[in-house]
């Protein structure tokens, strides 16, 4: 069985403030079918619903998002993910493929805490490298969601994956790197592609770096 997304991760833009967003497809691993196909075609399909929303909702000037439907949207996905994760762990490539895990990490990306704590995203990391570290994820999905969690604490991030609403407001501009000169081989080290970096953009110091990958 192919389970199929009708979204390319290629052009996602997660939502939740600060913004951010996959910029690029990560190095695809040849899983076998994914032992629960029924989760993975959940994780898909709510992925592709929450996208399909927000592009909705980025071409209209919604005047409250925190009452919109895709909030709602969001909330409710973020749930599924929680209990999900809370049983299965990191929904991986023997669980749920290579598309479903995809679609697990563009919720997660969105994912929505009540009273905007961000603990649940924290969890989300760590069930995710404990996944790379085994071979169930890859390092590049990890470092979108360590990027994620740097940004929600307001760090600056390492490898380069979460935008921003610019100016004028459907464009997007990349969130603050911890050292503009180094990004291209922090992305390397976890199979991520290089970015065409802007001569103008500054270096952001900052005196707690992310972390490397852990050694597998």
């Amino acid at each position: 069985m192919t389970l199929t997304s009708t979204h390319s991760v290629d052009h996602l833009t997660s939502t939740p403030a600060p913004a951010g967003r996959i910029s690029e497809q990560w190095p695809v691993q040849i899983a076998p079918e994914p032992s629960r196909p029924d989760i993975a075609w959940d994780l898909i399909s709510r992925a592709d619903a929450a996208d399909r929303r927000w592009e909705l909702v980025t071409s209209t000037a919604s005047a409250d998002r925190a009452c919109s439907p895709y909030e709602l949207l969001e909330s409710a996905n973020t749930q599924v993910l929680r209990r999900i994760v809370g049983k299965h762990g990191w929904p991986g490539l023997s669980l749920v493929g290579q598309t479903g895990s995809q679609a697990a990490l563009r919720l997660a990306l969105r994912a929505n805490d009540a009273h905007h704590d961000h603990r649940f995203v924290r969890t989300l990391l760590r069930s995710i490298t404990d996944a790379a570290q085994r071979g169930e994820a890859t390092w590049a999905q990890w470092a979108h969601l360590q990027d994620r969690v740097s940004v929600l604490d307001g760090r600056p991030q390492q490898y380069g994956t979460q935008y921003r609403h610019g100016t004028p407001p459907l464009e997007s501009e990349l969130h603050p790197v911890i050292d503009a000169q180094r990004l291209n081989m922090h992305r390397l080290s976890v199979g991520l592609s290089p970015l065409a970096m802007p001569v103008s953009m500054p270096a952001v110091p900052h005196p707690e770096a992310c972390p490397c990958p852990p050694s597998s």
